[in-house]
């Protein structure tokens, strides 16, 4: 289960609230539901900056696709200026400057969040010396390339700040959230596992009980993002076994 800190943080909170009826169905889940109370205590606890309305590595991963998404936009619109036949020679010229200044090559888009950071605080000076050029190309349903190379450097600069949001939290704490995250994931894995026996043996059980116990931690990790390898989430030290709970019968 591939899910970060703040989608567990839904997951069990809705799971202990909406969904408890379904847990209490089977004897795994009432078996499980008092482990599942403390770690939803545990979670609570952390600081929001690993559990808040979004994870850090969450929300890098949406400015970076902000950032990205702007530059590629940039990046397009003057490659059609640079291509139309019959251009006028001054807007062919803001087209090449503006692809100098603000994105020369459209791999800069995959550089990892710092490099992607560092370039948009160097380059936004430029929205100063090359706002007549981006006010040159209008982009339909209003504005113009001025408001998108606006749009992308703020993006990339918002990297630089959760960057170091992410740095101000103690690594003794982010080890502590990695723990808990491990067996959070651990404790589901083996309620489903035990649900799922349970309902093959007793008919008297709804057939889509897991479902309904696992559907939106189901919905939550085909909704997980997978972030740029040279963002991820700082490495903890590997987690002890925890103690396998026996089987329900």
């Amino acid at each position: 289960m591939m899910l970060t800190l703040t989608s567990l943080k839904l997951g069990v909170h809705d799971l202990l609230d909406k969904r408890l009826s379904d847990l209490q169905r089977s004897k795994a889940g009432n078996y499980y539901q008092p482990m599942l109370e403390e770690q939803r205590v545990a979670i609570d606890t952390l600081p929001p900056a690993l559990t808040g309305g979004a994870p850090l590595a969450a929300t890098l991963d949406a400015l970076d696709q902000n950032h990205d998404g702007y530059g590629g936009a940039i990046h397009f619109t003057v490659e059609v200026y640079s291509r139309l036949p019959g251009v006028d020679p001054e807007t062919l010229a803001a087209a090449h400057r503006i692809r100098a200044a603000f994105i020369p090559a459209l791999a800069e888009l995959g550089a990892s969040y710092p490099i992607e950071a560092d370039r948009a605080i160097d380059r936004k000076p430029l929205l100063i010396s090359m706002k007549a050029d981006l006010m040159r190309f209008p982009i339909a349903g209003g504005g113009t390339l001025f408001d998108t190379a606006t749009a992308f450097l703020d993006a990339g600069e918002r990297i630089h700040h959760t960057l170091s949001d992410r740095a101000d939290v103690p690594k003794g704490v982010r080890r502590e959230a990695a723990q808990i995250r491990s067996t959070t994931v651990g404790l589901l894995g083996r309620l489903r596992a035990d649900v799922v026996r349970e309902v093959k043996k007793d008919s008297t059980l709804p057939r889509d009980l897991e479902a309904r116990i696992f559907g939106y931690f189901d919905t939550l990790e085909a909704m997980q993002p997978a972030p740029k390898a040279e963002a991820s989430e700082p490495t903890a030290p590997a987690a002890p076994a925890a103690p396998v709970a026996p089987t329900v019968p």
